[in-house]
């Protein structure tokens, strides 16, 4: 864990390098600002919080949102970094993405629900149509600004390989959230219904089931075995 943290604290310290000298204005005391994904924020508040300690000059506030907000107030001049938890759009031009880590997509289900594994197959067809996984008869989504939506809805097919982005209109048994904590909060307190979240925001409110038979778990994600998996990047 502490190789890990600073391999990304080396990371975001040449994003930000170079930047504190021009961007910061003038005194000694510099505040960044970074907004975007809410799933990377917990990712980053602990990154900011060690730079801070190495920096002390340096105050970096961290502003949840989602990712396409973190990347337009990057390209309107609104923050200093962005944050998502996808790669740049073709029409999102001006900025640079670079990558910090990989991060899971984990479907989850509350802790009393029966269900342990899912398929592409079986969540395409329970968010497109609304057909149960076993008890599980709905479930949550993100907003459409979301990169944790942008990457289920890009990782999700079914046996024909049609993904849930080509998709228009979603089954009428799927409801929205806004945020991770709002995911995880709805999915804990109804055993018939999943939803996803960010790997790194798992905690003893839910479980993580197995996709395609493989559970998310640190090693998966990294050898790439667990297949619902996307990059976190600073814009």
């Amino acid at each position: 864990m502490k190789k890990l943290k600073a391999i990304l604290v080396a990371a975001l310290c040449l994003c930000i390098g170079g930047f504190t000298l021009v961007s910061c204005g003038g005194g000694d005391d510099k505040t960044i600002t970074i907004t975007g994904s809410s799933s990377v924020t917990p990712v980053m508040q602990k990154l900011a919080a060690a730079y801070e300690d190495a920096h002390e000059d340096i105050t970096i506030e961290v502003t949840s949102s989602d990712s396409s907000a973190g990347v337009q107030d990057t390209v309107n001049g609104k923050n200093d970094f962005g944050m998502a938890s996808r790669k740049l759009k073709e029409s999102e031009t001006g900025v640079k993405a670079t990558q910090i880590c990989t991060d899971g997509v984990a479907v989850i289900a509350s802790p009393s629900a029966s269900v342990i594994n899912v398929t592409g197959e079986e969540l395409y067809n329970l968010y497109s149509v609304g057909a149960p996984i076993g008890f599980i008869t709905a479930a949550i989504t993100r907003e459409a600004g979301s990169g944790t939506r942008d990457a289920f809805d890009d990782l999700v097919k079914n046996a024909a390989g049609d993904k849930l982005k080509s998709l228009t209109t979603l089954a009428s048994v799927i409801s929205e959230q806004k945020s991770t904590s709002a995911v995880k909060t709805s999915v804990a307190g109804n055993a018939t219904q999943i939803g996803y979240i960010s790997y790194g925001s798992l905690d003893s409110t839910v479980k993580a089931l197995s996709f395609e038979g493989v559970a998310p778990t640190l090693d998966t994600i990294g050898n790439g075995t667990y297949k619902l998996s996307r990059p976190f990047n600073i814009i």
